[in-house]
């Protein structure tokens, strides 16, 4: 019999996030010749100063510094200096002992037929053409890495600041344009694409404040650091900032290693044993502070995609309360604003600030600690409707994501599932290896019980979580919900499901590190669909099976569009080798925020047939 104990002690036999094994990390304060960094912070533009990117940069710069980086610094920088800068850096990048390498930028920045421009302090810009003309291109810093074979690349970006132009010249489109991660590296910005960020009230902005003390703790993975910073500054600004990162690194990535030490068989076992001790503490919760004190915990636990989602269903309201009260104040600023445009003389304007925007939006300016979150708060279900999207063989398969415009990204999309009792989908399972037919089978939602989390399917044979993740299969019983599904679609992202199974009595421990691959077209009895593919390699540990899977996903569809399972016992035999693609669809809803892939829009609407920009 294995016990949760027995099973703690298993999982540490895996290799998750939690195994300290740091790809390039230095703990010495002097200068590391093999790790380098560029920071740059321009606060002094003539149209639009800004108050904080140079405090940013000097406390980036210290703190890279400190964790041993040799360090190019430079603050309120020309065009001619940036573009001398970068290519000096990329000269230094390409060298055989450069292992690792990081760029950071606080200033403005802007987007332009999709490429991503930083804004030197003595750019002029009147029309478009000044912007590829005056000012400094990402893709060229980009250009300058995938030269430099073999390395670690970061880029951090607080560049999103509003009205980069001042009453110059406004862009059609705010803030930078996404760009997914090259292979080998991991590209960090302040906020989401499209969106704007705080230049924050203090010494610092929101976004950097966050990162300098979140990249300052010891032995934490750098994309662990940059989960915190995007929680808390999502909670600070009450969801009007939210970092996001696009990452292909092929490695961990400390910026601090306490000496490389790596954890003890003991230390992971305490670690693993408090990540599932806490899941199981919360795992009911309606209490917004239990799931933020998780994914803070355990920004890369085995519940951790779980969790997020978990606290997006609980913080909907309170952002959906906190934007309704930032119209307020700025209807009611607009409304004392306009009896003093009346009393000016015909032919006048109103004077302006230099390089302030004339219609800004407040600022946030709660900390973490700060912001009051009402509690508990209960997820709403969504109300029935009518029968919305149909698919099945001679039906036109929905448009559900729109095609990507973008050359630089496949797009990123929320994972958007809403059950509904009724919902009904046909399944057509076979063997992988032969491509016969085994059986067809349907899977109807019979009960959906949004305070506990749980769907059920034909009246609780099957019952997953509101993610679609399996809870139970028939015979075949998990521990917790098993982590197959992201809370939104990235190429490029990365988690890990580590669960128990229990069927006929006996258990057994298993994981899966799982891993957006691509976005792909893929043809099934339903249709053909755009889908994301996820692909998942592990173990059975308890009998030493090796585990395939490979999940097709799309954005808003209750179902898998396609799934294949391979499980080959210890001695390389095939067990379990299934396919199950999608038939036919009935589902009554679609509530979904699509991000979407031309320029970084968002529109939030419950949809018919597609989900497009």
């Amino acid at each position: 019999m294995t016990t949760r104990r027995s099973f703690i002690k298993a999982l540490v036999a895996l290799p998750p996030a939690l195994s300290f094994s740091p790809g390039w990390a230095a703990g010495a304060e002097t200068p590391d010749p093999s790790r380098l960094a560029l920071v740059i912070g321009n606060s002094a533009y003539g149209a639009a100063p800004l108050v904080n990117p140079a405090n940013d940069a000097r406390a980036i710069g210290a703190l890279f510094a400190l964790a041993g980086f040799t360090v190019d610094s430079h603050l309120d920088a020309t065009r001619s200096a940036m573009m001398a800068a970068i290519e000096r850096f990329g000269a230094a990048a390409r060298r055989a002992e450069t292992r690792q390498v990081v760029f950071y930028y606080a200033g403005h920045g802007a987007q332009l037929d999709w490429r991503n421009y930083l804004l030197p302090v003595d750019a002029q810009i009147g029309k478009p053409e000044h912007i590829k003309q005056r000012c400094v291109d990402l893709g060229l810093l980009l250009a300058q890495f995938s030269a430099a074979k073999d390395k670690t690349f970061v880029v951090i970006l607080d560049a999103c600041r509003n009205n980069p132009f001042g009453t110059a010249y406004r862009p059609e489109q705010k803030g930078l344009s996404q760009f997914d991660a090259p292979v080998g590296s991991l590209l960090a910005y302040a906020t989401s694409p499209g969106n704007v960020a705080s230049d924050g009230e203090g010494q610092n902005g929101l976004y950097t404040e966050n990162l300098v003390r979140e990249l300052s703790q010891r032995n934490t993975r750098i994309e662990d650091a940059l989960k915190r910073v995007r929680l808390n500054v999502r909670l600070a600004s009450q969801g009007a900032q939210i970092p996001w990162e696009s990452t292909s690194l092929e490695g961990d990535v400390f910026i601090f290693s306490e000496g490389s030490r790596k954890l003890t068989e003991g230390e992971l076992e305490q670690q693993l044993e408090a990540d599932v001790t806490e899941w199981t503490r919360i795992k009911s919760s309606k209490r917004i502070d239990d799931w933020v004190n998780y994914l803070r915990t355990f920004p890369n636990g085995r519940f951790a995609e779980i969790a997020q989602m978990r606290l997006a269903r609980l913080l909907a309201e309170v952002e959906r309360l906190a934007a309704e009260e930032r119209q307020r104040e700025e209807q009611k600023r607009l409304e004392r604003v306009k009896p003093q445009k009346l009393a000016q003389p015909a032919g006048t304007k109103a004077a302006t600030v230099p390089g302030q925007d004339p219609s800004p939006v407040p600022a946030a300016t709660a900390t973490p600690a700060q912001t009051q979150k009402p509690e508990p708060v209960s997820a709403a279900a969504p109300a029935p409707t009518s029968p919305i999207v149909e698919i099945g063989p001679g039906v036109k398969a929905p448009v559900l994501i729109a095609p990507s415009t973008n050359p630089f990204s496949a797009g990123r999309y929320p994972l958007g599932r809403i059950y509904t009792v009724g919902d009904l989908a046909v399944i057509r399972q076979s063997d992988l290896l032969t491509g016969i037919e085994e059986k067809t089978y349907r899977l109807r939602v019979t009960r959906v019980d949004y305070d506990e989390d749980r769907v059920e399917f034909n009246n609780g044979v099957f019952v997953a979580d509101l993610m679609g993740n399996t809870i139970k299969s028939g015979a075949v019983e998990f521990d917790s919900p098993v982590q197959w599904t992201p809370a939104e679609f990235q190429v490029g992202k990365k988690w890990t499901a580590a669960f128990r199974r229990t069927q006929g009595g006996k258990t057994s421990n298993a994981y899966y590190d799982l891993h957006i691959v691509k976005r792909e077209t893929v043809s099934i009895p339903a249709g053909s669909f755009d889908s994301f593919r996820i692909e998942g390699e592990g173990w059975n540990m308890t009998n030493g099976a090796r585990l395939n899977v490979i999940l097709w996903l799309v954005p808003g569809l209750n179902f898998p569009v396609r799934r294949e399972f391979i499980a080959r016992n210890k001695m390389g035999r095939f067990g379990q080798v299934e396919r199950h693609e999608l038939v036919s669809l009935r589902q009554q809803t679609i509530e979904t925020t699509c991000v979407t892939p031309t320029g970084g829009l968002k529109r939030s609407h419950v949809i018919k047939s597609n989900c497009a920009p």
